[in-house]
């Protein structure tokens, strides 16, 4: 393995662009779509906005909550916003190194660069997850062994700290689950591996417990308690097994995937081919098996429910766990197997620079949609209302992507240079919806729901305009 020295320079490199990136990008990142709306929230609302039940999004959310309630200009709230994102795998990153948990520092190097590309400007709750996966694991891999614990009641201080501990290992168990569904197909590769490891008895039962903890976490959200909205729509998704059968291989989605492979996430298939082919090397039949065939049902598991394949970003979201099973077998067993540690530090540092690069690259597309509506503010800021409703036919989708989150987007750019000029701007592909609102004198227009002026927090959005909205009837 590398030395202790080689891993941090590789992290604190690697998070020092990743800082320098989410600085001079934070309004690509945080002016548009889900952070957009999330930000709009708590800035109202003067606290966290925890959407779908996903309660660790508050590990990123505290920031720029923080920065409102400092009272902060909205500049500063989503430069925050943006650098809490970085903040949050750097802070568990020196969990890691505190643990002396080395391997695992690098694995979520890997997990955090490897793959993510545009969800390095698409934020979500997934990336976040994984983060937290890893710095889960890594605490498992040293500070939680069970093999020095006894349950005999003459030694009530062990007992009682062995209690303490199994109840935050479930509770960590439980919130990794909670920062996205999907996380837990990663923490089941990850026990499954280690529980393949036959050398070390009490840690193939801690992953065990792990993987009880996550089937009662499972049966109780989907058996016990009401789904959420988006939780049930993503669930009526899985109706597309029994609906595309046959067809599963063949797919918009496995296409798209295939493609962004050569381009995108080259680190994928270089990273599971490579590990495959070294199990199969050294003979290691059961972990050849789980890391060239997992990935195939996890992609299945995405790409079916989700085959239309609409926009890379969203769909890189969902594969991002890939990025993991990549990144797990090759810090632990084949590049220590096959290279020396200054050969595993070439070889780290040049898929941690190049994958840098690429996401550097990736902002192009989000910086043309973020110029396009500072554009249109710019044309549109001497018209005699300041209020305006626009058609999905009026503006490039192909630029904006999604448009639920114009209004809020709007909201936050225009009020950038003052709370004087904040405007409220809609655009939709439901225009009647609005039919009987247009006309109200102090009203925002949201996607999801309408707000009266009051009720949007002045130090930030201090509108006046009490025209009527008007309709654009010509395109821009």
């Amino acid at each position: 393995m590398m030395s202790n020295l080689q891993i941090k320079c590789l992290g604190i490199s690697t998070f020092s662009v990743l800082f320098g990136l989410a600085g001079v990008f934070y309004l690509e990142r945080i002016g548009h779509i889900d952070m957009a709306f999330q930000t709009f929230l708590i800035l109202k609302s003067g606290s966290l906005e925890i959407q779908s039940g996903r309660f660790g999004a508050a590990v990123t959310q505290v920031w720029p909550y923080a920065a409102q309630a400092l009272g902060l200009p909205l500049q500063i709230v989503l430069l925050a916003y943006s650098l809490g994102h970085v903040l949050w795998p750097a802070l568990v990153f020196g969990w890691c190194c505190w643990l002396r948990a080395w391997p695992w520092a690098v694995v979520l190097l890997l997990v955090v660069v490897g793959m993510p590309t545009h969800t390095f400007y698409w934020l979500s709750e997934m990336p976040q997850g994984l983060v937290f996966l890893v710095g889960l694991l890594a605490w498992m891999s040293g500070t939680l062994d069970i093999g020095h614990w006894t349950l005999d009641i003459r030694h009530w201080k062990p007992l009682g700290w062995f209690i303490v501990q199994s109840l935050a290992f479930i509770a960590a168990v439980v919130t990794a689950f909670y920062f996205h569904p999907l996380v837990l197909y990663a923490a089941v590769f990850g026990c499954l591996f280690f529980m393949l490891e036959k050398s070390d008895s009490p840690k193939r039962l801690l992953h065990g417990a792990m993987l009880g903890v996550l089937a009662a976490t499972i049966f109780v959200k989907y058996n016990l308690l009401k789904l959420d909205w988006y939780d049930a729509v993503a669930v009526e998704r899985a109706e597309a097994f029994g609906q595309l059968w046959p067809q599963w291989f063949d797919l918009p989605s496995h296409r798209d995937l295939l493609r962004w492979c050569t381009s995108d996430y080259w680190f994928l298939p270089a990273g599971l081919l490579t590990s495959v082919g070294f199990y199969l090397w050294k003979k290691r039949w059961l972990k050849a098996a789980l890391v060239g065939l997992y990935p195939l049902g996890y992609v299945l598991l995405v790409n079916v429910p989700f085959h239309e394949s609409s926009h890379q970003f969203y769909m890189e979201n969902l594969w991002l766990p890939l990025g993991f099973f990549a990144a797990l077998p090759l810090v632990f067993d084949v590049l220590p197997g096959l290279l020396s540690g200054r050969g595993q530090f070439v070889v780290l540092a040049f898929i941690l620079i190049a994958s840098l690069l690429r996401i550097g690259l990736a902002h192009r597309p989000w910086s043309a949609r973020l110029a396009w509506e500072q554009d249109f503010l710019k044309k549109t800021a001497q018209l005699p209302t300041q209020k305006l409703l626009l058609t999905e036919q009026q503006v490039p989708l192909d630029t904006l992507k999604l448009v639920w989150g114009t209004p809020y987007e709007f909201l936050l750019l225009s009020a950038l240079a003052s709370p004087d000029s904040a405007r409220c701007i809609l655009v939709t592909n439901e225009p009647q919806r609005y039919d009987t609102l247009l006309a109200k004198p102090s009203l925002f227009l949201g996607t999801f729901k309408n707000y009266l002026y009051e009720q949007l927090p002045e130090y930030y959005f201090r509108l006046r305009d009490t025209t009527a909205y008007r309709t654009m009837n010509h395109e821009r």
